[in-house]
């Protein structure tokens, strides 16, 4: 006995009604939705073989799993950000290492304009001198302060040495050492250590206020408790 196939007829209309999925992604819910339609539809003369049905089948498990795997990651990327946030407020109050201990110094003779730089002295001081170092660790400059307080003190220098003449090109670095008032403690403090005063966040990156300005927590090469 022959059997003919019947052909679904189809017929066009001019609805503006339609499935859009703007990611061109299926899901495991639209994956069963197709394959319990497949099933519906299918020519009950030639049915779906065991084989295909499984094969299926093990799609749609794949795609669970995936699924899963998929919010899993989610749910860890938003814990690790919220970690990452908690950190980073916890270190309000230490001492943040911005690895900038210097600056490059070009054609002094000519500079127009003093180079300005912040240091932090961890407690009230006395005694205190500022020194200026160049690339092979040799002072160029120095001079005393007068006694001050604890805090964030900035500075400005015009690049010359401590006969008056401009230095030569190249980095210079810059620390001060000082004696605590109270104890009379000894102590070293250098551009680039500054305390983290606040944090903020934009576009989900944190910025640590240190010194006079934010820098990004990815910057910052060590968080101490004290210098």
């Amino acid at each position: 006995m022959d059997v003919t196939s019947a052909t679904p007829q189809v017929t066009k209309t001019t609805s503006t009604s339609f499935a859009y999925n703007p990611n061109s992604e299926l899901k495991s819910d639209d994956f069963m939705k197709l394959f319990l339609t497949e099933l519906q539809y299918q020519d009950p003369t030639a049915p779906m073989e065991t084989k295909d049905m499984l094969e299926q089948t093990s799609q749609l498990t794949q795609l669970k799993t995936n699924d899963d795997l998929k919010n899993s990651l989610n749910k860890l990327t938003s814990q690790l950000s919220n970690s990452t946030q908690f950190n980073s407020i916890s270190m309000i109050g230490k001492i943040a290492n911005t690895g900038n201990d210097g600056f490059s110094v070009t054609d002094a003779k000519n500079l127009t304009e003093q180079i300005p730089f912040d240091l932090y002295f961890g407690s009230d001081y006395i005694s205190a001198t500022i020194e200026i170092k160049d690339a092979n660790g040799d002072v160029v400059r120095s001079f005393k302060l007068d006694d001050g307080e604890k805090g964030v003190k900035s500075f400005s220098w015009d690049a010359t040495d401590d006969n008056g003449n401009p230095v030569a090109d190249g980095v210079y670095s810059i620390t001060a050492n000082y004696k605590e008032k109270d104890t009379l403690k000894e102590k070293t403090t250098k551009m680039g250590l500054y305390p983290v005063d606040a944090v903020k966040f934009e576009n989900g990156e944190a910025y640590l206020k240190v010194g006079t300005q934010y820098q990004p927590l990815n910057t910052i090469k060590e968080v101490l408790e004290e210098i």
